[in-house]
């Protein structure tokens, strides 16, 4: 009789996220992560986890089979193989055959202290050649890993996720849990996996988030202001990678690098300079939760945009001074009644429990301005016909209008951040994140760039938010709202007394 082998494991999570990913349970769960943080591992720790929790069928055999998909086959030799078999296939511990053919298939065999025995099959899936396509259809699944998911087609995830809890048979109890995991570094914001994370949130999909590896930060006041990149403390697997590893790979990389794979921020397919470049960080100024004001804190704050696609952007400001930004209106070739019928009802719908009168919104100082063919300007018909006092902020310059929210964004209240956004605003966001930029000068040598914001999709509501910031700073002209106020009181009494 063989003598028997006992291992013994004894691996531990390197962080709160990441102790979350390998415990979660939902059907579809994945992690964004910088490089190094112990993304891969942590899917394979949890893949052995799961096939040892499969419950055992009348023989006392825990069986399960797993596929582990990858873009290409030197990805998928060079990483994902390499790093579970560091941990599960090595001189030191057999858990059963490798077979390396194709596909790269790991028969794992063995014992557990309980007296049950585990029969689990890991196949390694790249999925460069179409022959792979092919035996990914035809697989009975447990669950899958997708490691490095951003490399993967949404049309690829979405066949997976039609494929697995097909293993074991219903006949030997069916998989105690069926499912998809999966690892990625932060993708574009244009990405699939953008979409789903930050946006649609479908059911049963558990997307989670580890500290960036470095963080950005400013440093001085004004013109003299500098922005840099700092290490993390908060930065996870720390504890299994050099001194001074996410900083040192700071030196010599492009900051669209650093953001991406250092700082675990989404990228943003972007032609010019970023306007917040510097003070805006996603990770901290995002609130992924529904944000609702709090009617203690004073008056809902609306800031306008006009023109054709007129921009509505909603929030409040706390006792302290931290600047909360709610909800995003924008629209597309509609006048400001137009705008203003459609967004009365959805802020009764949003904030029932403020009027009109506990309202108060900042525009454009054009905004007083009148068309050739409207005897109101769009700050007199917001006040007059919709009963919401509107004002007028003091300057309507960028640079004026872009210090505002800086002031908020770089502001530090009891060590948090002066300014959070709800993760609903979207358009704000991808705005922050590149969208909103300088447009690039076509000249050679240098990049230069424009002193004005590139008219896009972003601006408009970009310039909403700006006037919102100025009215929570004070910088408004109250007076001559006050005067428009003051003669209509007057008109509407004049007509009263001749019958009109």
């Amino acid at each position: 009789m063989s003598e028997q082998t006992t291992y013994e494991f004894h691996v531990a999570a390197q962080g709160d996220v990441l102790e979350q990913y390998i415990t979660a349970r939902g059907r579809n769960t994945f992690i964004m992560g910088p490089i190094g943080s112990g993304k891969t591992y942590g899917s394979a720790m949890r893949v052995f986890d799961q096939m040892c929790e499969q419950a055992p069928n009348s023989f006392g055999v825990r069986k399960s089979r797993f596929v582990a998909v990858r873009n290409t086959y030197p990805d998928l030799k060079g990483t994902t193989i390499k790093d579970w078999c560091d941990l599960y296939h090595n001189e030191d511990c057999q858990l059963g055959k490798f077979n390396q053919d194709f596909p790269p298939t790991h028969y794992l065999d063995f014992d557990l202290e309980d007296g049950t025995r585990v029969k689990a099959e890991l196949v390694f899936l790249a999925l460069d050649r179409p022959d792979a396509v092919r035996k990914l259809r035809g697989l009975q699944v447990t669950g899958f890993w997708l490691n490095e998911v951003k490399e993967l087609s949404k049309a690829i995830v979405d066949m997976c996720d039609g494929r697995h809890g097909r293993y074991p048979s219903a006949a030997e109890g069916g998989p105690s849990w069926h499912g998809m995991i999966g690892d990625t570094n932060a993708p574009d914001d244009d990405h699939w996996y953008y979409e789903l994370a930050e946006e649609s949130h479908p059911e049963g999909w558990l997307f989670l988030r580890q500290p960036g590896g470095v963080i950005e930060v400013t440093v001085g006041k004004g013109e003299h202001a500098v922005t840099k990149w700092i290490a993390n403390p908060n930065a996870e697997n720390l504890a299994n990678l050099p001194d001074g590893y996410y900083i040192n790979q700071v030196q010599g990389k492009a900051d669209d690098w650093i953001k991406i794979n250092l700082a675990n921020q989404y990228g943003t397919v972007a032609t010019g300079q970023p306007i917040y470049k510097g003070q805006w960080n996603d990770v901290l100024h995002i609130n992924n939760n529904k944000l609702l004001p709090i009617k203690s804190h004073g008056d809902l704050l609306i800031g306008f945009d006009f023109g054709r696609t007129p921009a509505a952007i909603i929030g409040h400001l706390t006792p302290l001074g931290k600047l909360r930004v709610l909800r995003e209106y924008v629209s597309e070739n509609m006048g400001v009644r137009s705008f203003m019928d459609f967004l009365v009802p959805e802020l009764k719908r949003e904030f029932p429990a403020y009027s009109k009168a506990d309202m108060q919104a900042f525009c454009d100082p054009s905004g007083w301005g009148k068309s050739g063919n409207d005897e109101n300007s769009p700050i007199e018909i917001i006040n007059m016909e919709y009963g919401i006092t509107a004002y007028a902020t003091t300057s309507n310059k960028p640079e004026n209008r872009w210090e505002a929210v800086r002031f908020f964004l770089t502001k530090k209240i009891d060590n948090q951040c002066a300014f959070e956004m709800s993760a609903d605003c979207k358009t704000l966001r991808k705005g922050f994140n590149g969208g909103y930029q300088l447009r690039r000068i076509q000249v050679a040598g240098d990049a230069r760039y424009t002193s004005v914001a590139d008219k896009n999709k972003y601006s408009h509501p970009h310039d909403a938010l700006q006037y919102l910031a100025q009215g929570a700073q004070g910088e408004v002209d109250y007076e001559r709202t006050e005067q428009l106020r003051q003669t209509s009181e007057q008109t509407a009494a004049a007509d009263s007394l001749t019958g009109y």
